[in-house]
């Protein structure tokens, strides 16, 4: 499906938000002289792909693997990193009953770990879902696993932490969100390319993935530079508070720290800021059933808890899934796995560790120094660390990180996705600005494709990953991973 936007090239373009989406449309505009400006709430660029650096470590924003099967973002990658951007082997496990597990599955390790047992019993349970409930229409992600792979390997392996990551029953996480993360992974493949060699096929078998030396910010950073350069602005520090518009067009957008940004009438916006948050800042408001759909929709929020370890690597993963119930941590980063450039020397090692939460959740609540402290308590309680070599740490918390795919969202989106297309000289990109749980490359992708709409092509954003082979093929998780 293509869009007709507009094929007349705009006198200047106003973008919300410097992540992957809208640093991905800057550059493309000013690779054609496009006038452009891009604001974002943050200090520095990337948005939930930027990279902190304290105290000689560098931490992203939760784990980012660089892995695309779009050519168009591959090149642009490789275009602005050159040789600081360097391949990495992956290791990724999942930490389930104080035992870890290689994810993808490799039938010996996870017999040795589940004991043969619960492993009889959860092939059995396989076996039984394959011949008796695969003709059965899922409604949640719950169905959807348990008619795919069975009870047994739904508990273990998929429902502590799906709903650690999203905050509700799986019962009430929509189907749909399982088709788009999980379906291509095949059981059967995963067995015979675990005993006899990868196929290619099922591309989260792969063993390699590249990684911008100092960190996925550094892709940004020098993205923001490239569009300065250019003679374009982008500002930090600086936050959407309204939107103006006349009819379905916007005229304006006024930000904090005095920053007014008039949007004539041969000028264009295109915005990744939260789909929700966008309309909630329009004025004057839109229908009061558009804001009524976006009262309904939810993003999950995010806390990471950074800390600075000295000593022997703690482990060997670039990132581990924590499935335990007994600790509330979802996911452990080692960043030193990912490039020594991300360590001030070789016995240091940054780790993060990430909850998920909503805001109005204790988590949330709580201050950074109880944060520190439960997370050395639990990385401590599952034997990864000593806490006498944490040196120190710091708190990120993360708002409207994740859209929400809850059971009966559909239409509460789609009301807004056709709201959002009637804006005449607007084009909603990214993750949050399409409300779409897409990877980094996806975002990215989005961005320039609504760059070259502006100088006349015809894409639609909103089609990129509705294509079944491209996320099912090398993914193959239920796990945020940008």
């Amino acid at each position: 499906m293509t869009t007709d936007r507009t094929h007349h090239r705009p006198s200047h373009v106003l973008i919300l938000g410097a992540g992957p989406a809208g640093l991905g449309a800057a550059y493309e505009l000013s690779r054609h002289d496009v006038p452009c400006t891009v604001v974002d709430k943050n200090d520095i660029p990337g948005g939930l792909s930027r990279t902190l650096t304290y105290q000689g470590f560098r931490f992203d924003v939760g784990p980012h693997r660089f892995y695309t099967k779009n050519e168009t973002v591959n090149r642009f990658w490789h275009e602005v990193l050159g040789p600081d951007f360097i391949r990495v082997p992956r290791l990724t496990r999942i930490y389930y009953r104080d035992r870890f597990f290689h994810y993808p599955l490799k039938p010996l390790n996870a017999l040795a770990g589940l004991g043969v047992g619960r492993s009889a019993a959860a092939f059995a349970s396989y076996l039984h879902a394959r011949l008796f409930q695969r003709r059965l229409e899922a409604k949640s992600y719950e169905e959807w696993i348990t008619i795919h792979f069975g009870r047994r390997l739904y508990e273990a392996f998929f429902k502590t932490y799906t709903e650690k990551v999203w905050g509700i029953p799986c019962s009430q996480i929509g189907a749909e969100w399982a088709a788009q993360r999980i379906r291509g992974l095949n059981l059967w493949q995963a067995v015979k390319d675990a005993l006899f060699g990868n196929s290619g096929r099922i591309r989260t078998l792969t063993n390699h993935f590249h990684y911008p030396r100092h960190g996925a910010g550094m892709l940004y950073e020098k993205l923001t530079d490239s569009i300065r350069k250019a003679g374009n602005e982008v500002h930090f520090n600086t936050r959407v508070e309204a939107i103006t518009r006349e009819g379905n067009v916007v005229t304006g957008v006024r930000c904090s720290g005095g920053r007014n940004f008039a949007v004539g009438p041969a000028a264009h916006v295109l915005s990744s800021i939260p789909l929700t948050e966008f309309v909630a800042d329009l004025t004057p408001p839109p229908p009061a059933g558009i804001l009524d759909a976006a009262g309904r929709m939810r993003y999950r929020d995010h806390i990471t808890v950074n800390l600075l370890y000295h000593g022997e690597n703690p482990f060997p993963d670039n990132w581990i899934y924590v499935h335990s119930p007994d600790v509330r941590m979802a996911r452990l980063t080692n960043y030193a796995n990912f490039s020594p450039g991300m360590a001030p020397s070789p016995e240091d090692h940054g780790l993060g560790v990430e909850y998920f939460c909503f805001r109005e959740d204790a988590i949330w609540q709580m201050n950074n120094d109880d944060l520190i402290r439960l997370a050395v308590e639990e990385l401590s309680r599952m034997r990864l660390i000593k806490p006498k070599n944490v040196r120190g740490g710091f708190v990120i918390r993360e708002n409207d990180s994740y859209p929400v795919y809850y059971t009966g969202f559909r239409p509460c989106y789609d009301t807004l996705k056709q709201y959002a297309q009637s804006l005449a000289n607007v084009q909603m990109i990214g993750r949050g600005g399409m409300f779409k749980y897409n990877n980094q490359d996806h975002a990215t992708l989005s961005g320039i494709l609504a760059a070259r709409n502006l100088l006349g092509e015809s894409h639609d954003p909103w089609e990129i990953n509705a294509e079944d082979e491209y996320l099912e093929e090398h993914r193959g998780d239920s796990s945020p991973t940008k």
